[in-house]
Order: C-alpha cells, then sequence, then structure tokens
C-alpha cells in the first residue's frame, strides 16, 4: 500500500526479492497540473508496468477496503506513503499483520512531514525505521532502524529520494525476518516521541531575523516543495537554493535583516540576516521559472539597499 514516488523502491525490491505481491492499493486519481484533469499515483503507473492488480478505494471509512483485503486473504500488508489513516479492523485482517516505512528514527518525527523538519531543525542524521502499524499514528513497535547522514547541502526532495532507497533494503530485510517468523519488537519510548506536523502555508514564510544558517536551513527543508519564499516588490520570491555569507553585513548603523546588502559576481544577491547573510543561489520570481542567482540580478535588477519581506 503506497501512492507517491518514495513508495516505489520498496513495491520494485520486494519483487526483486521474490516476495509475492498479489496486490497493489494506492489512492484514486486526483486532478493535476493546469488542466486538473485526474492523474495516476505513482505507485499506480509501476503496478502496471509490473502487471500486478491495482486497487484504489475511494473512503476506508465506508468499508471501501475492507471487502477487497479479505477476498485477497494477504499474509501482510506493507505500508509506505500510503497517506491515509488505516482503521484498526483493516490492520487485523492479514495473518501476520500489517508494516509501514517512515522516513525517520522513530520516536523522532512521528507525523507528515520527517523530513523536511529533519533539515530545517538542522539535524545530521535522520534514519529510516519500520514497524508493526498500530491505530496510534506512528506509534507502533519498532523492528528495524537505519541512521543516515543529512549532506551538508542536501535537500529534503534529494534526502527523501536516498531515504525511499535506504528504506526499501530495510523494508525487504524486515519482511525476510517476519517470513522466518520471529521478527524484532520493540515499544517506542513515549517520552521521546516528537511530531513532524504537516507544512502549513506559512511555513515557509522566511523571517529575514533569524541567523543565516537556520535560514539556509529553512530553504533545504522545503526544496523542491512547498518552498521558502520572501517577497520581493509586493510579489512572493521563492528561493530554491541559499548559502550562509560570512561577512559584514549586519553591521552599521543603517543596517536592516532583509534587505540586499551586496551582490556576489556570477553567483547572486546577498541579503542580510541577523548574524551575516544569505546568498540567493537560485530563485523563482513569480511567474517565473526558477533561475539561477546571477540571472535574477540581471533579469530583475534588484537594488543595493531594497528590502525583502
Amino acid at each position: 500500500m503506497g501512492t507517491p514516488s518514495f513508495a516505489m523502491p520498496t513495491l520494485d525490491a520486494l519483487r526483486q526479492a521474490g516476495h509475492g505481491i498479489i496486490a497493489v492499493c494506492t489512492q484514486p486519481d486526483r486532478p493535476a497540473g493546469r488542466s486538473g484533469r485526474p492523474a495516476p499515483p505513482p505507485v499506480k503507473c509501476r503496478a502496471r508496468e509490473i502487471s500486478c492488480p491495482v486497487h484504489q478505494p475511494e473512503d476506508l471509512a465506508a468499508g471501501g477496503l475492507e471487502p477487497v483485503l479479505r477476498e485477497l486473504s494477504p499474509d501482510l500488508l506493507v505500508v509506505v506513503a500510503y497517506g491515509l489513516k488505516l482503521p484498526r479492523r483493516i490492520l487485523d485482517l492479514p495473518r501476520q499483520g500489517a508494516v509501514n516505512l517512515h522516513p525517520s528514527l522513530l520516536p523522532r518525527y512521528r507525523g507528515a512531514a520527517p523530513i523536511n523538519r529533519a533539515i530545517i531543525n538542522g539535524d545530521r542524521v535522520t534514519g529510516v525505521t519500520t514497524m508493526f502499524l498500530s491505530p496510534r499514528m506512528d506509534a507502533g513497535d519498532v523492528i528495524l532502524q537505519e541512521p543516515v547522514e543529512i549532506l551538508p547541502d542536501e535537500t529534503a526532495g534529494e534526502l527523501e529520494t536516498r531515504l525511499a532507497l535506504f528504506g526499501a533494503e530495510l523494508m525487504v530485510r524486515t519482511v525476510g525476518l517476519i517470513a522466518a517468523g520471529d521478527p524484532p519488537r520493540k515499544p517506542q519510548d513515549e517520552s521521546l516521541a516528537t511530531v513532524a506536523r504537516k507544512l502549513g502555508p506559512e511555513d515557509g514564510r522566511i523571517d529575514w531575523r533569524q541567523p543565516s544558517g537556520r535560514i539556509r536551513d529553512l530553504v533545504r527543508g522545503l526544496a523542491p516543495k512547498p518552498g521558502a519564499f520572501t517577497l520581493f516588490r509586493g510579489q512572493r520570491l521563492e528561493i530554491s537554493r541559499a548559502e550562509g555569507i560570512c561577512g559584514p553585513e549586519n553591521q552599521g548603523a543603517g543596517f536592516v535583516c532583509g534587505r540586499i546588502c551586496r551582490f556576489v559576481k556570477g553567483r547572486g544577491p546577498v541579503v542580510s540576516a541577523s548574524d551575516g547573510g544569505v546568498l540567493l543561489a537560485e530563485v523563482k520570481p513569480a511567474g517565473s521559472k526558477t533561475m539561477a542567482g546571477a540571472a535574477f540580478i540581471n533579469g530583475y535588477r534588484p537594488e543595493i539597499g531594497e528590502e525583502l519581506g
């Protein structure tokens, strides 16, 4: 059971390992793009490629999935980013239960945005966890965990791609242990639990009064989506890549956080933060495509002293 591209490596890995995948369950097709036409989830596309039956129940609360699972009679449910909470009656159907892959070292970062929050908070290590599913969100017994280093310049999108691969390998090991009949089960320490809440529209707004490192981590943690942003001449300016710059940006009587203080030739503008400056290496102006910071200078002609936000 899975929906986005994050789940695809696990589907592929389980199949290549020889585990019998009798069906794939994913969310219904949703409107996408400017046309608004329904588009299939990535997992559905991959399931079609490997000739695997696909089920897309509309409403779990109304019991749309239960009769399908009763007919399929699976030994085990493998859930990776399905996107909907499974009720207890679903979790209890498979003979060996239901397992989930989560992109954090649980109990840290339970919830919807663990990858984003780890980078935004400046963490240097995250990981992947397999666990038995329980009715409470991401609170089931841990089976296996694998720590993964967060690279210095890595964005959330880049880290997600790597964690999907690490997670696929971990799930293959997990299913093997369950098939052998003696998987480990470690209850989570509730005193260590933290929540990675869903990202809202304002989570990406840059506060230039923050230290340059925190701003840089916010940009990394929200790239490529939903994107960190500020305002430039009253219009939204997304920041796709940023770098902390040491210098005299926060000195002098006229210092104001959020002002363009200088340009780095061939690279982009530098904006004042509380402890230095932030180089805007890649941006996306409103109504335009993503561009390098140097191209932004050439095309939009920002001025020294101009304030963002």
